[in-house]
């Protein structure tokens, strides 16, 4: 979202010129005309934000996959996948028009710490970045009379680069807080993106809604097969989702908040890159491997040796010329 802010402070001093005064008051007025109009968009509603923000805090967490319909002949669904863990989700950025959140996951007895998922909530947001398949993204550019009144989702991968962005509005009626995305085309879950090659998008519906124990996640996905130009060549099978977040107490969150005190510096400058590069580009292909060694992992054994206190945070340059291999400007479709 690009807000002017026109700050128009003007002091009227006592004087015996009647001219000048009048001319202060004329800029005064002038002044109060045009703010409206400079101000792109509005204040985004205290209740989304409260919603939003709902979101973070420490919980036990129920990942749940169903697919439920096969939609081409031959098709045989494949088992559910179900799996918990133990998640916080931290408030990292706050600018009141923007809300970023980075989950942390742990597993079994917490010994295992995994940077998961990070969503940035943005008011009235004009530019989103959309999943092309095959590695491939491209910004979007909406007008601002199709987004008033709602709020972008950027969700990205573990190492902070993009993963899938939609837009919808928040809804509180009958006290029920829930915000629905527009249909999205997400690159293949985590759970299937080693072990599957027989669809490149899963295209889904997100639904995040507060509950009185956490929130919930909830999914409607189609599992989606594309032509060599991008077009939509058929669908293989719909999936239901659903991700439940339940508070919880007693459970020891520290190497979780460790590893983010002892990292979030180094992830930061990460995120710098990206943010710059969506700012910056209007399409761009994230390579999976460079001499079989993924981004993931390149970045992973930087953060690891900094958890670890072997090496300092690298600045920005160095962190670019990790990544800027990895990254494809303008790539053919």
């Amino acid at each position: 979202m690009r807000i002017l802010a026109l700050n128009c402070e003007i002091t009227l001093m006592k004087t015996k010129s009647s001219k000048i005064l009048l001319q202060k008051c004329f800029m005064i007025a002038i002044c109060s005309f045009l703010l409206p109009v400079l101000v792109e968009g509005s204040e985004p509603p205290e209740k989304d934000r409260k919603a939003i923000l709902a979101m973070a805090g420490e919980f036990q967490v129920f990942f749940n996959f169903e697919e439920t319909v096969p939609l081409q002949k031959g098709y045989e669904l494949k088992k559910p996948y179900t799996e918990e863990a133990h998640e916080i989700v931290i408030v990292i950025g706050d600018t009141g028009n923007q809300i970023t959140m980075q989950h942390i996951l742990t597993t079994g007895n917490g010994s295992r710490v995994v940077k998961h998922w990070k969503q940035t909530w943005t008011w009235e947001d004009t530019r989103i970045t959309e999943f092309q398949g095959n590695q491939k993204w491209k910004v979007r550019e909406l007008p601002a009379e199709k987004v008033k009144g709602t709020w972008s989702q950027h969700v990205t991968q573990v190492d902070d680069s993009p993963r899938y962005e939609s837009w919808g509005r928040w809804k509180h009626d009958g006290g029920y807080s829930r915000w629905e995305s527009k249909p999205t085309n997400r690159p293949l879950p985590r759970r299937e993106h080693t072990k599957r090659s027989d669809y490149q998008i899963l295209l889904g519906v997100n639904r995040h809604a507060l509950t009185p124990h956490g929130w919930v996640h909830g999914q409607d996905n189609l599992k989606k097969v594309i032509r060599e130009d991008g077009g939509t060549a058929r669908y293989i099978a719909r999936e239901a989702g659903l991700n439940e977040y339940e508070h919880i107490k007693d459970h020891d969150f520290s190497p979780a908040t460790d590893y983010w005190t002892a990292t979030k510096d180094f992830w930061s400058k990460v995120s710098a890159y990206w943010h710059h590069l969506e700012a910056n580009q209007s399409s761009f292909e994230i390579l999976k491997e460079i001499d079989e060694v993924s981004l993931v992992k390149a970045l992973f054994e930087i953060a690891d040796e900094i958890n670890e206190k072997k090496r300092e945070v690298p600045g920005e340059d160095e962190i670019a010329k990790i990544i800027d291999p990895y990254v494809v400007i303008n790539p053919s479709t």
